[in-house]
């Protein structure tokens, strides 16, 4: 199944470069630019969180959780795909067989592009509820929440994700169904959250304007997690708009695999998945002035340690 698998992944790629090679060498191009982006990015951002004593414990464990598949990203599949994607390339103006790439090279690759997708789809769903139970239930969120369960939810999240991809290679029809059913499911409910989130947050205003005899401390606990629910808010909607659109073009080729143009469309989705790791380090650094700063020292360090070497 495995092999069946890879063949038919191979297949994709072959008409890509027999018939839109100028695509598929920019799609090579742009992949191996945003790899170094999506690398460096989130190496900065999981220096920052290490180093930040005023993020709360859970959200810190939550955001460098996404901040580590996106780094494994940069790092293994976008990488990966821009590496085989060049190699391809080069094997095909030279007139050799691209048979080379099955099964172990697609399979490894897409191995590790499933279970990092996965993981990512995760990561952003747990971060939402959490977000949700900050809001509903900020005076026992610390109760409820603790650095312990976070770490217990975050190790079961990756592991469901290493499994996802396995059975990923093996029961790739059965499992791309699944999927697609849980995508739906996942973005729903996320959205359900953060519309939720809305709600709760109206009444809490209303709640802190009509009554006066609310204590300022429970005032400005109300307003961070309010501010960390939209923090959060801004990565789903990223997220949401580089990833839903692999589904449409998924099932748009899969109903005419002769139609190139569809197939553009699906490696254009597939690299808007992978963008989505290089955008992430922008987005924390625009809503949590915290790794903000850090990242801007850390940067400044290292131009001041090229300026000495230099």
């Amino acid at each position: 199944m495995a092999e069946q698998n890879c063949t038919s992944l191979l297949d994709y790629w072959i008409k890509l470069v027999s018939y839109k090679r100028s695509f598929f060498l920019g799609f090579c191009v742009l992949n191996f630019v945003f790899s170094l982006v999506a690398t460096l990015g989130n190496l900065l951002v999981i220096r920052a969180l290490m180093k930040n004593s005023t993020i709360p414990a859970t959200v810190k464990k939550l955001l460098s959780s996404l901040a580590f598949s996106d780094l494994a990203v940069g790092l293994c599949s976008q990488l990966m795909t821009a590496v085989i994607s060049a190699v391809m390339l080069k094997m095909a103006s030279s007139g050799d067989d691209l048979a080379f790439f099955c099964p172990t090279v697609l399979i490894v690759r897409s191995y590790f592009t499933y279970l990092l997708a996965v993981a990512s789809f995760l990561n952003v769903n747990v971060i939402a509820f959490d977000r949700l139970l900050a809001v509903s239930f900020h005076l026992r969120y610390q109760e409820l929440v603790t650095p312990i369960r976070v770490t217990i939810v975050l190790v079961s999240l990756w592991l469901t994700s290493c499994v996802s991809a396995f059975l990923y290679i093996f029961l790739p029809k059965e499992i791309e169904m699944a999927a697609a059913v849980i995508s739906v499911i996942g973005y729903v409910l996320t959205a359900g959250a953060y519309v939720r989130i809305y709600k709760v947050v109206r009444y809490h205003q209303n709640q802190i304007y009509s009554q006066n005899q609310l204590q300022n401390t429970q005032t400005r606990e109300a307003h961070k997690q309010r501010k960390s629910a939209y923090n959060s808010l801004f990565v789903s909607v990223v997220f949401l708009a580089c990833y839903l659109p692999f589904l449409p073009c998924t099932i748009l080729y899969s109903t005419n695999t002769s139609e190139i143009s569809f197939l553009v469309a699906h490696f254009a989705a597939m690299f808007l998945i992978y963008l989505n790791s290089s955008l992430n380090p922008f987005v924390y650094c625009w809503r949590y002035p915290e790794i903000r700063q850090s990242v801007k020292r850390s940067v400044k360090q290292i131009f001041y340690l090229n300026e000495n070497m230099s």
